[in-house]
C-alpha cells in the first residue's frame, strides 16, 4: 500500500523557500514512517538516506520501504509505501508556452491545443506532474526526454504510452495538481493531512 501525505505551509519572514520546502517534505516523511511503520527518528538531523538504483533516494536502514517527496509554493507532499513510486506536486500558475515543445509529446500537444484557453494551464500542469512522477518512479530523473512518452487524460482515467504503470492524480484546493506513478501495482491511499 502507498500512502500520500500533504501539508500546506507558509514561509515566515526571513525563511529560505528551498530550505523550508525541503524541511517540510522530510517532516512528512518522518511523520508517515512513524505512523505507518512505527519508525521514529526522534530528533536526529535527517532521515538516513542513500542513493539506490539510478541515484534514487532510499531509506538506508529500510530498503523495503519506498518513499518520494515533492514540494511547490506552499505545499509539501510525501508518498510512502511497498513499491517504488514517484510523486510530483505543482502549483497551477502561468507558464511560458515555449516549454511545451520540451515537455509534451505530439499527442499531448494535440490535446492541449484542442482545449479552451482557460483550460490549458491546468492541463499543462496535469501533464507535467504525470511526467515528473513517472521519471521519479523509475529513478531516472530527467535523463530521458519527456517528449518520448505520453499521457492521455480521459474522463474515465489516465493512460500512458508506457504499459504497466499505475497513475493517480488529484487537484488540491483548486490550486495544486498532485500526481503519483508506480511501476508496480499497489493500493494507493490519500491519507489525512498530518
Amino acid at each position: 500500500m502507498i500512502k500520500i501525505y500533504t501539508e500546506e505551509f507558509y514561509l515566515a519572514a526571513g525563511e529560505s523557500k528551498r530550505e523550508t520546502e525541503h524541511r517540510k517534505g522530510e517532516l512528512l516523511l518522518r511523520k508517515g514512517l512513524k505512523k505507518d511503520y512505527g519508525i521514529d527518528y526522534g530528533e536526529s538531523d535527517s532521515v538516513p538516506v542513500i542513493k539506490g538504483v539510478h541515484g534514487k533516494p532510499q531509506l538506508k536502514e529500510y530498503p523495503h520501504i519506498f518513499h518520494n517527496i515533492s514540494h511547490t509554493a506552499g505545499l509539501a507532499a510525501c508518498a510512502i509505501g511497498d513499491v517504488p513510486m514517484g510523486i510530483d506536486v505543482e502549483e497551477i500558475r502561468p507558464f511560458s508556452e515555449k516549454i511545451i515543445r520540451k515537455v509534451m509529446s505530439e499527442q499531448e500537444k494535440e490535446q492541449f491545443y484542442k482545449l479552451k484557453e482557460e483550460e490549458r494551464t491546468a492541463f499543462f500542469f496535469k501533464i507535467w506532474t504525470l511526467k515528473e512522477s513517472y521519471v521519479k518512479a523509475g529513478g531516472w530523473g530527467i535523463t530521458i526526454p519527456l517528449t518520448e512518452f505520453s499521457f492521455e487524460l480521459r474522463p474515465d482515467g489516465i493512460t500512458c504510452s508506457v504499459p504497466g504503470v499505475q497513475l493517480v492524480q488529484y487537484c488540491l484546493k483548486e490550486r495544486y495538481i498532485l500526481s503519483l506513478c508506480t511501476i508496480e501495482k499497489s493500493e494507493i491511499c490519500f491519507d489525512e493531512i498530518l
